[in-house]
């Protein structure tokens, strides 16, 4: 038995594991001891503690049973479900992730089977009412990843697959935040964004307030005898600084060397018609750094103008969100920030410099000195492509130099008029460039800024 995602044909469980503890032991005894050896580990399955009358009972509410091994139960371990699982490929599973789990319990417990949510158009604080008036908790990611793992080895189809966001038991700077598994087709409400099956998409940017009809909840339960089990509080999520990409001297020659190799392997050199000695040619060099600038602005790139940012950022490998279409066109914050027609260099914040904690648009905003400017979406895409490890690390930027001006958005997902500011994160398994849908703080993100002088060719 596998449930692979390469392999995505429905397995239906063993007719005795329907509604026996004996059956789901020895099934999940197979799952686990096929999934632990993907990732080298030896993961064993304890009896299962629920009784007949259970089963009975959660079978009538249509409640499956999953096990999570103590081993890749807890935030920090929930990479090791990224490895076994790799069509995931999110932000959330990074060794060092900052989505912390609500509450840790490993072990047997039951959840909703249905593919779509239950729960559906409520609040936060309307969803955590009605869960803890059930006598339930709000499912953790790592139980989710396992429930919805399972739902397509068992049915076929991942849990919310279709068309739910349900909120589950995470925390992202300090809010509760909803996930999805992309299946084979496109869910329905997401316009022409292309599914990437198995993919997870954990949301950072949900608003506390928020509801519609897709933004449901999960929530998990244990067997009588061990709900008296006591939970060992997880640990905090790490404070992530400076990407190890990002550290020490920067030699400018061999930077500007690199980074424009980069360019043109990417393909602009040839997008624009010239050789790669011609480009390089065309291209300012690194000056040295301002002395004021040491400890702000420490990553000399790149910007490169001469290619329209759409196609652009299609050589460089990011793809451009559709949901982008209903907004208007991005709009400068200041002079500074408006896109230039020539090539040039500047001097950007490494990740977690300028800005060490998570900090809103405007908060960044407001704080710029007289020798910063918030970078425009060109100059953030310039900034991906140089450091891609900041991506592929979950460090994000807000190109706080813009925003997609306020407007009245109709359609299937409602959007509030408000600003709203661009940015580049990792989102189904490459970087895309989007926006955040609220213009709030978000520890995967920090302000995008540079220094005001630049040089050109």
């Amino acid at each position: 038995m596998t449930d692979s995602v390469s392999t995505p044909s429905r397995q239906e469980p063993p007719p005795d594991a329907a509604l026996t503890a004996d059956g789901l032991t020895r099934l999940h005894q197979r799952l686990w001891t096929e999934r632990g050896n993907r990732i080298g580990r030896d993961l064993t399955v304890p009896p299962c503690p629920y009784t007949a009358d259970e089963l009975a009972a959660l079978a009538a509410g249509n409640r499956r049973v999953g096990y999570l091994p103590p081993e890749v139960a807890t935030r920090a371990t929930r990479h090791l479900l990224g490895a076994m699982f790799p069509a995931m490929d999110c932000y959330s599973l990074q060794p060092d992730n900052e989505v912390e789990n609500l509450v840790t319990r490993p072990g047997w417990f039951d959840y909703e089977a249905a593919i779509d949510a239950p729960y559906g158009d409520t609040t936060e604080a309307e969803l955590r009412r009605r869960v803890a008036d059930d006598g339930r908790e709000l499912l953790n990611l790592n139980q989710y990843i396992v429930a919805a793992q399972d739902s397509r080895l068992f049915t076929g189809h991942y849990l919310d697959e279709r068309r739910t966001w349900p909120r589950i038991g995470i925390l992202v700077t300090g809010r509760i935040v909803c996930v999805r598994v992309d299946g084979d087709e496109m869910a329905e409400g997401l316009g022409d964004e292309p599914p990437q099956p198995g993919a997870l998409l954990t949301a950072y940017d949900l608003h506390h307030d928020f509801k519609a009809p897709y933004t449901g909840g999960r929530s998990f339960g244990v067997a009588r005898s061990e709900r008296a089990a006591s939970v060992t509080p997880e640990p905090p999520a790490p404070a992530r600084g400076i990407h190890a990409s990002q550290l020490g001297p920067t030699d400018p020659d061999a930077e500007w060397r690199r980074q424009v190799d980069r360019l043109v392997d990417a393909g602009v050199a040839a997008e624009l018609g010239l050789t790669p000695e011609q480009y390089a040619a065309s291209l300012p060099r690194f000056t040295a750094r301002p002395p004021t600038y040491a400890g702000r602005f420490d990553a000399p790139v790149i910007v490169e103008t001469r290619v329209e940012w759409r196609r652009l950022f299609e050589l460089f490998g990011i793809r451009v969100s559709p949901i982008l279409a209903v907004f208007p066109p991005a709009v400068p914050t200041g002079a500074d920030s408006a896109h230039r027609d020539e090539p040039y260099a500047a001097w950007f914040t490494r990740w977690g410099q300028r800005f060490d904690g998570p900090t809103s648009p405007e908060e960044a905003r407001a704080a710029l000195r007289a020798d910063e400017v918030g970078a425009n979406l060109v100059e953030g895409g310039a900034v991906a492509h140089a450091f891609p490890e900041l991506v592929e690390s979950a460090r994000f930027f807000d190109h706080i130099g813009e925003v997609l001006p306020a407007a009245e958005i109709a359609g299937p997902l409602p959007f509030e008029p408000i600003d709203r500011t661009p940015g580049i994160c990792r989102w189904r398994g490459i970087p895309e460039f989007g926006c955040n849908l609220y213009p709030l703080a978000f520890s995967v993100f920090r302000p995008l800024v540079r220094g005001r002088e630049i040089t050109t060719a």
